[in-house]
């Protein structure tokens, strides 16, 4: 079961190596979301401009409750149309991080890009919900007893208040960062073992936080610097498509923001196609360590 942190963090390049198509199936699959959600928030956004406007006609020359009720009950009827984007969001994660772990663990298996859509994607699903609203329930827990501590300290107007709430602060962020660490491997365990493994990462990363912590943050440098060596080609295309003048500040604008998701023009085809590229790489190098991770210290025997 020998493990090595730093040759686990490069399993990712090492997968993209062997099999230069999963970045292609990925890239695919990427490409084919974001131009559908691009294309539905187009034909939401002329509602969506309508309704802001409504509300801050109301806004500046008050409204009564029934005339409330209407606008929200239009802004529910927008947010509906846009909600099964969520669903699908979320599945076609799932096959990403399936795929990521069979291209690790079964290099044989079939698929393009190893990528499919069956039980174990469904158990991926199911394992990462599970523990992102774990995650999530905590990490509200924490929010809410640092900001109780932080009132009574205001309150007494103590100096030694706030320095309890800042310790209380920083040992709620490290007990998530090792809950999560000590999780990690859940994917990949569910994937290899044909079952959902929520909890089943605590035994196998036993005594091994460390070494996996450091293993996560060499392939979040490793993430960063792919993000920054692709902002040189996306940054461009950004500002050619206008998305990114509406990020920057043309949010007010309906032309600008028609613009930036107007799928028919070939500068956001373009945009979300290099995103879908970078999407995919970084997918590989931050996915795919873990899944090294699980088959080291299981013994397994590597990809040739």
């Amino acid at each position: 079961m020998a493990f090595s942190a730093t040759d686990a963090a490069f399993e990712g390049f090492r997968l993209v190596r062997r099999k230069p198509m999963v970045v292609v199936a990925w890239s695919l699959l990427y490409a084919v979301l974001s131009l559908t959600a691009l294309f539905v928030m187009s034909r939401s956004i002329g509602a969506l401009l309508d309704w802001s406007a409504q509300a801050e006609a109301m806004e500046a020359g008050g409204a009564t409750p029934a005339e409330i009720g209407q606008l929200f009950q239009a802004f529910g009827g927008v947010l509906l149309n846009l909600a099964w984007l969520l669903p699908v969001a979320l599945l076609v994660s799932a096959m990403l991080s399936a795929a990521v772990a069979r291209g690790v663990l079964e290099p044989k298996a079939g698929g393009f890009g190893y990528l499919r859509l069956g039980k174990d994607e469904m158990r991926v699903l199911v394992v990462t919900l599970v523990l992102s609203v774990l995650m999530s329930a905590l990490a509200m827990v924490v929010f809410a007893v640092v900001g109780v501590m932080k009132g009574f300290a205001a309150a007494a107007g103590e100096g030694w208040g706030w320095l309890i709430a800042v310790i209380v602060g920083l040992a709620g962020a490290a007990a998530l960062i090792w809950l999560a660490v000590r999780l990690s491997l859940a994917v990949p365990i569910t994937v290899a073992e044909k079952r959902m493994a929520i909890f089943d990462s605590f035994a196998l990363t036993r005594g091994r936080f460390w070494p996996l912590l450091g293993m996560a943050i060499i392939a979040g440098v490793m993430v960063l610097i792919v993000g920054f060596l692709s902002s040189i080609v996306t940054m461009p295309l950004s500002l050619m498509s206008g998305l990114e003048g509406w990020t920057f500040g043309a949010h007010d604008n309906p032309e600008a923001m028609r613009a930036a998701l107007d799928v028919s023009n070939p500068w956001v085809i373009a945009s979300a196609l290099v995103e879908a590229i970078v999407n995919a790489l970084t997918v590989a190098v931050l996915y795919a360590p873990f899944a090294a991770a699980y088959r080291d210290l299981k013994g397994l025997q590597p990809a040739a």
